[in-house]
């Protein structure tokens, strides 16, 4: 561009860029031909006009020669127009030092014409018929070929020098004509050249970028693992990739483009490639609902496939659509259904179909008088024959334990693997069936006895724990909980032994209900502490930001780890409620930092589900007197995954009021790309797992650099996590791509009191040293 920009002074125009100037000289050429034979007609009729008009011989015989340089010009701007484009910058060369020396030997032919004409003859009409014919063909000529530098330049020269000598021969007042008409119509045309050329380059120039660009665009376009199409408002589509093509078995031959949606689905239809029930669908979605609203809709193609198609309506009008296989988690999914309820080993119900038969035996209106019986069962000495023999060895006892247990217990029993080493039994007592000692001693018994597999015989034993209904428990929970316990004092007594659940083995639950108690007292009081861990601007390493971190510090263990206690807080139900506190007080600390600093806050799958969030965010703010603005919240993938449509909702209710939406830890989840597309995000937070690859693994690097430019192109800014070195920072750095960092390198998360201290040192960087 800047060489373009330049040539309006002194570029002449075989300096351009080669592709510039091919394509200027094809332009230039690809229709002259008419132009050049009708020309040539209309001078060499008003030259013949002037010869009769003055009755001079001599002018008729220079008007002839007019026709003989255009028949030569016609033949090599002809042989010129057959081999647009031009193959190579050499012969665009020669054709325009050609067609340059065409020009001027016409323009040399009509101004001597004229000169001739003043010196021959005083007929007026004769001397205007020239002048005005010479003053015309060159401004025709000026605005045709105003990009050749030099051949301007010579234009006006053999235009006007010979139509200055003839003011002269004529004498009188025409010389003065020269000064009063000529040499300002030659500065004229000069300038006018000079600024046409400039346009000129800088829009071929711009043409140029433009298609650079959209081969850039077409090639990512064409390698996305997903499909792509956009449709205008009238539903024809007006961008296809070739991954779409692919998907629906369409050749690149065939034109879709410009089609209307309902022709190229019935056409999928009539191929066989979708069922008619497939084209209704596709085309509901596809072309009603309202603008601005993203609907999400799976479909299966004949063959077996299975798509996603998520349609992205624009306000403009128009849609985009993205077409994702999931084939392969179609088909891993009706694999896991398949197998979820039986064990693919054993062939014995798995723990799913265990509980689930549990919780039926244990309905409110079973009569348990009787009882049942849980136990667990686990192989002693298992792990010996797996690193001794090998897994298969190890798959092949399974199969014949659970072969024994099977033969073993009757038919209103069930055995199922729990998983592991471990099976557990569902014993049905009654009058006439064996008692649960009896039942365990003989399962340890033929449990025991060797199993001869591949010529190896293999001995292991089992320990078994049991809790009876209702003494035990009257919920799958406290029976299945009541049996490990008592399978661990089964273990804790030398293995290959039975234990009977007993309150004094209580003790694990005891403890677990202890530590609930005390995180139920800590969230109720306030007693989690929240830390502030520094988001830092990559450009100017300032911070701009504080993430609020859950903190708990138990009075007797110390220090507990958030990877400990949030789990428990979310079973306890304790999770709306203790994120509910944090935001309170991630926003009361906010609101007393100055007003270019914001801050973060973590939201679980829980709050989100509850439908109080909204509310909740809102009390934090106005408690707080904070803007909106300064508050950002975190979501994590699986937020997104339990209820897309409410959760898109409420996320577009928070950003209208100001807020920003950030995902947190992309890339450890599921990561699918049409996250990106479906739900309003404002920044992607890249997990600490890539950070520790930078500059020791290039795939890490080139993932971390393709995530944070996909990010920013898409409008949304990039936080990576877990900077610890100033050698990931430079590499952070260098990338260009990356808006802002958090790590150990800047600060560990500091109680509220210590914010102040590093807002006062000025810059992450300083703050950490």
């Amino acid at each position: 561009m800047a060489d373009a920009r330049r040539s309006d002074t002194s570029t002449p125009t075989d300096q351009l860029p080669d592709e510039i100037y091919i394509a200027f000289v094809d332009g230039l050429l690809s229709d002259v031909v008419p132009v050049v034979l009708f020309s040539a007609i209309a001078v060499t009729f008003g030259e013949i006009a002037g010869a009769i008009a003055a009755r001079q011989p001599i002018l008729f015989y220079a008007a002839a020669s007019q026709l003989l340089i255009a028949a030569l010009r016609l033949y090599f701007v002809g042989r010129h127009a057959r081999c647009v484009p031009s193959a190579t910058v050499e012969i665009a060369r020669k054709q325009e030092r050609i067609f340059s020396f065409g020009a001027l030997l016409s323009l040399l032919g009509l101004s001597l014409w004229t000169l001739l004409a003043f010196s021959v003859t005083d007929n007026s009409f004769a001397q205007f018929i020239g002048v005005s014919m010479t003053i015309t063909y060159a401004f025709s000529l000026m605005s045709r070929s105003y990009a050749i530098f030099r051949g301007v330049n010579m234009q006006l020269v053999v235009a006007f020098v010979p139509l200055s000598v003839a003011m002269v021969v004529a004498g009188g007042w025409y010389p003065v004509g020269i000064v009063v008409g000529i040499v300002p119509l030659v500065l004229y045309m000069k300038g006018s050249s000079q600024r046409l050329r400039a346009n000129f380059n800088e829009v071929i120039a711009a043409q140029q970028r433009a298609a650079t660009l959209a081969a850039r665009l077409d090639t990512a376009l064409n390698n996305m693992s997903h499909g792509l199409c956009m449709l205008d408002g009238s539903g024809r589509l007006i961008l296809m990739n070739d991954q779409a093509l692919r998907i629906f078995g369409v050749g690149p031959d065939v034109a879709l483009v410009g089609a209307h949606v309902n022709s190229i689905l019935r056409g999928l239809v009539h191929g066989n490639i979708i069922a008619p029930s497939q084209h209704a669908l596709l085309a509901h979605a596809l072309l009603d609902g309202d603008a601005g609203a993203d609907v999400m809709v799976p479909f299966e193609t004949r063959d077996g496939r299975a798509f996603e198609v998520t349609i992205h309506r624009m306000k403009d009008e128009g849609s985009v659509v993205v077409i994702q296989d999931v084939t392969e988690r179609r088909n891993a999914q009706l694999e896991i259904n398949r197998m979820a309820r039986f064990d693919a080993v054993t062939d014995l119900p798995n723990r799913r179909s265990f509980e689930d038969e549990l919780a039926r035996a244990l309905r409110p209106n079973r009569d348990l008088v009787s009882g049942m019986t849980v136990m667990f069962l686990d192989l002693d000495d298992f792990k010996q024959v797996n690193d001794s023999l090998g897994h298969r060895t190890g798959d092949k006892l399974l199969t014949e334990i659970a072969r024994r247990l099977r033969a073993i217990m009757g038919p209103r029993d069930l055995v199922a693997r729990w998983g592991g080493d471990e099976f557990v039994i569902l014993h049905h007592n009654g009058e006439g069936r064996p008692v649960t000692p009896a039942i365990a001693r003989r399962i340890i018994e033929e449990v025991s006895r060797p199993v001869v597999i591949d010529g190896s015989e293999v001995v292991v034993g089992a320990s078994i724990g049991s809790a009876t209904a209702p003494d035990d428990g009257v919920t799958p929970d406290a029976l299945l909980s009541n049996a490990d316990i008592a399978l661990y004092a089964a273990k804790a007594d030398g293995r290959r032994g039975w234990r009977a659940f007993e309150k004094a083995m209580d003790t694990k639950i005891q403890v677990r209900r202890l530590i609930e108690l005390e995180l139920r007292a800590a969230v109720a009081n306030d007693a989690i502490d929240v830390h502030f861990q520094p988001i830092v601007d990559v450009k100017t390493r300032r911070i701009v930001a504080f993430e609020a971190l859950a903190r708990w510090r138990h009075p007797v263990r110390g220090p507990v780890s958030p990877a400990e206690f949030i789990p428990i807080v979310e079973e306890i139900g304790l999770m709306e409620e203790l994120g509910a506190g944090v935001l309170r007080r991630a926003c009361a600390a906010c609101a007393s930092w100055p007003d270019d600093i914001t801050v973060s806050v973590n939201l679980s799958p829980s709050q989100f589900r509850n439908g109080n969030i909204e509310k909740a965010i809102a009390e934090a703010l106005q408690s707080a007197d904070l803007a909106p603005e300064r508050l950002d919240i975190e979501i994590t993938e699986s937020t997104l995954l339990d209820n897309r449509r409410d959760v898109r909702g409420t996320l577009d209710a928070l950003r209208s009021r100001g807020l920003r939406v950030s995902l947190d830890d992309f890339g450890t989840g599921y990561s699918s790309l049409s996250y990106l597309l479906s739900f309003p995000l404002d920044r992607i937070k890249i997990d600490r797992s890539f950070t520790i690859g930078l500059g020791i693994q290039e795939r890490a690097s080139i993932l971390v650099e393709s995530v944070a430019a996909m990010s920013r192109k898409l409008g949304m800014t990039v936080l990576i996590e877990g900077v610890e070195t100033e050698r990931q920072m430079r590499i952070i750095e260098a990338l260009g791509t990356i808006a802002e960092v958090q790590g150990f390198l800047f600060s560990p998360p500091v109680p509220q009191s210590a914010v102040p201290v590093l807002l006062g040192r000025g810059s992450g960087k300083k703050a950490a040293a």
